[in-house]
């Protein structure tokens, strides 16, 4: 039997008891438990939210399915030994097959070090007007983990960064501030305030949980040779994966502390300075030489996670990684702080001044979801196009 709808093709279904197997027109085929199947039946879930209106216990332990049809257009009729009946879009269980599942976010691409310009820009004003190249940019902010705004108003101050983040999605709180500030000051008790930075780093590692995003916003340009820099910290993670396992496995696997501590606040963090997921899939960086706690190590470990730990700060500073740029009044960069370091070089006429706020990750995806579906309804479960690059 074959069914089109929605460019969704099935060729054969094939039904037993314990499981459900899905064979494509493109000869690609998918298995489906009975039980995850009953568990996620579209009558037990609220059709706003997604979210579960039953619990785990309110199933058969072991449902039976009995039979499989291809209806109505589009949607997959199963019957269960206990009469009841389950009616699944084709799309949706095409999506959530694992080998075709869509992922929510777009896919991470390594960069090397290349002029700022050949990253996403936008008009302020279009930005704000346009939810099409809001949502373009967003797209390449998850992909690239960097992208700018020009013409972002400075003439009030914080209230062009406020507006930027209002529509980017939730904002952080940090240290009971909105906002904050980038730039000399006479007693620094911050990485940030002082200029020009020693390296590039990652913000707040002691943090819990760890700014997801950070927006930076140009008020006046520092002297020059002052120029805000940033290098992949996915790339070069691969890049020591791919030269020296070890190394790399080290630093994903042996948890160290990050501190800080003034006169109001202490806090403490303990991570990997690499992430990996449950994949072995890199996830994040958390690199900040002045955060780091004396290392909780000795022996033989403290000596080989100070080699991997070197081995990674070295590629770090490779000049070929670096992206730069001298950020004029009214620039903004928004970078994904588990990814991309960022840091300054010394100006010889004075530092700019640079006002900052973080963003949370899920907030900035959630955008990026909703501007996705109001411009594309239709493909809630088809891999979202790949927008022009500005």
């Amino acid at each position: 039997m074959i069914v089109k709808e929605s460019d969704i093709d099935v060729a054969a279904l094939k039904c037993a008891p314990g499981e459900l197997v899905i064979t494509w027109q493109n000869s690609s085929y998918s298995v489906y438990s009975s039980l995850w199947l009953r568990d996620n039946d579209p009558a037990n879930r609220d059709a706003h939210t997604g979210q579960r209106l039953i619990s785990l216990l309110d199933l058969p332990q072991a449902p039976q399915l009995q039979a499989a049809e291809p209806r109505p257009a589009g949607h997959l009729t199963l019957s269960w030994d206990d009469g009841k009946t389950s009616v699944f879009p084709l799309s949706w269980l095409r999506a959530f097959d694992r080998t075709l599942r869509i992922a929510s976010r777009p896919t991470r691409l390594p960069w090397m070090g290349q002029p700022a310009e050949d990253f996403p820009w936008c008009d302020y004003a279009e930005w704000v007007a346009s939810p099409a190249s809001r949502e373009d940019w967003l797209y390449y902010v998850g992909r690239d983990g960097l992208a700018f705004l020009r013409d972002v108003p400075i003439e009030e101050g914080v209230a062009g960064l406020l507006s930027v983040a209002a529509l980017i999605g939730c904002a952080s709180e940090t240290d009971d501030r909105r906002i904050f500030d980038v730039g000399s000051v006479s007693e620094p008790n911050n990485f940030g305030y002082i200029s020009p930075s020693p390296q590039v780093y990652t913000d707040r590692p002691y943090r819990d949980p760890v700014p997801g995003f950070q927006l930076l916003h140009c008020l006046s340009a520092a002297g020059e040779g002052g120029e805000t820099i940033f290098v992949d910290g996915m790339a070069v993670a691969e890049r020591l994966r791919a030269h020296d396992p070890d190394a790399f496995t080290t630093l994903s696997q042996m948890p160290i502390l990050y501190r800080f501590a003034d006169t109001a606040v202490e806090l403490v963090a303990e991570r990997t300075m690499l992430e990996v997921d449950t994949q072995g899939q890199f996830r994040a960086i958390y690199y900040n030489d002045r955060s780091i706690a004396p290392l909780p190590l000795k022996g033989p470990r403290l000596k080989k996670y100070y080699a991997a730990y070197r081995l990674l700060a070295e590629l770090l500073r490779e000049p070929a990684r670096c992206v730069s740029r001298r950020l004029q009044p009214g620039d903004l960069v928004l970078i994904d702080n588990t990814r991309i370091l960022h840091g300054h070089t010394a100006s010889s006429m004075g530092a700019g001044h640079l006002q900052g706020r973080y963003i949370d990750a899920d907030g900035l995806y959630s955008s990026l979801a909703m501007l996705s579906r109001k411009r594309n309804p239709q493909d809630d479960h088809i891999r979202r196009r790949v927008p022009p690059l500005r």
